[in-house]
């Protein structure tokens, strides 16, 4: 299975995340330029990558989630 992601998606990720360009970057192990022209779909996002950054985004979901029970 071919799992795509758009600049675009990336983007709304990271900024539900609450996270930088940089600190996404760290997080995911690439480097910093390469998450901005990511997001400009100036280049791809390979599918390994891709992965990841829905892996770590449904994390972050449910950590939110986790969050908010207790309060």
């Amino acid at each position: 299975m071919l799992l795509l992601m758009t600049g675009e998606e990336l983007r709304k990720i990271r900024k539900q995340m609450g996270l930088t360009q940089a600190a996404f970057a760290d997080l995911v192990g690439v480097a910093e330029n390469s998450i901005a022209r990511q997001e400009r779909n100036e280049i791809g996002i390979r599918e390994p990558l891709a992965r990841l950054i829905l892996l770590l985004a449904e994390q972050h979901k449910q950590a939110a989630r986790s969050q908010n029970s207790r309060r």
